[in-house]
């Protein structure tokens, strides 16, 4: 898989990957959509048996960039999707992810099989590392677009 320059690659010990978890912040959003399409196929070939996506906007106005279209995703495949769209300024810190109670329940705990995949202000990804590093994700299981 290929969004834009950069390479997703799995680098973590536990295979196949069958649980994604996204994380995007603001318009991180768009090779996240990219990503949902690629491995949630119509065809039964792919591992994966779950998507999470986890975005995060400071405002609500901010969810108009793809939000319909995420929408769309969601419904075709509502039985391997969760989508979680939360509002909070993760620009106010370290503590901003661990202190959002809505974060903490979206995403999910780490099983083997598990790829986390980030997306958005590296500022914010590099927390979002630290975040789910906490949350028990091995850091080869962490991937950042």
């Amino acid at each position: 898989m290929k969004p834009g320059n950069n390479r997703l690659e799995y680098r973590g010990q536990y295979l196949p990957v069958t649980d994604m978890v996204y994380v995007a912040c603001g318009t991180g959003i768009v090779p996240v959509m990219d990503q949902v399409r690629m491995v949630l196929p119509s065809s039964s070939s792919s591992s994966v048996e779950s998507v999470t996506v986890v975005w995060v906007n400071e405002s609500t106005r901010d969810f108009d960039i793809t939000a319909e279209q995420l929408e769309k995703e969601y419904h075709k495949y509502s039985t391997k999707l969760a989508v979680s769209c939360i509002v909070d300024d993760l620009t106010r810190g370290e503590s901003a992810l661990k202190d959002n109670s809505e974060i903490y329940e979206a995403v999910p705990d780490f099983i083997p099989g598990t790829m986390a995949v980030l997306s958005g202000p590296v500022a914010i990804m590099k927390q979002a590392v630290a975040y789910l590093e906490g949350r028990g994700y091995p850091l080869d299981c962490i991937c950042i677009l």
